[in-house]
């Protein structure tokens, strides 16, 4: 009986242990979900779509965005570029090799016109770039339209 009365009582050391484990146990499954996160942040073989120029060119009936696949997977860049600022976005679909650069043709629609007479408007640019994982890796850069 006297060992049911000191593990019951708070103050017995039992007890004392055993909130210190917990609290123990507490910060390290903290600092594991820290750690996954900031992993998975930074996950090696992930791809992006850079943006190697400060501009995009108007041409057509579209948007010229100049692109560039990069990351250290073995796979290409797949995703959606969308052209933001104006009434509506504007976006298209890609697929650009690794390591490869080019020009993306933004549909721009009858909102064409407002480039017209315009002296280059800047404008923010999204590439959603889709991730083996499942997940998207965005890349946004404000060009200016020429």
């Amino acid at each position: 009986m006297y060992c049911m009365a000191a593990t019951a009582n708070p103050s017995s050391i039992g007890f004392r242990h055993l909130r210190l484990v917990l609290a123990g146990l507490t910060v390290a499954a903290l600092a594991m979900v820290l750690a996954s996160s900031a992993a998975a942040r930074s996950a090696p073989d992930g791809m992006s779509i850079a943006f190697p120029s400060k501009t995009a060119g108007v041409s057509g009936p579209g948007a010229l965005v100049l692109v560039r696949c990069a990351g250290s997977g073995n796979r290409e860049c797949a995703g959606t570029l969308t052209v933001e600022g104006l009434s509506e976005d504007h976006s298209v679909p890609y697929a650009v090799a690794k390591g490869e650069q080019r020009s993306l043709v933004v549909p721009l629609g009858s909102e064409r016109e407002f480039f017209t007479g315009i002296a280059a408007p800047k404008m923010r640019v999204v590439a959603e770039t889709l991730q083996s994982t499942g997940g998207t890796v965005r890349t946004a850069r404000v060009l200016r339209f020429k």
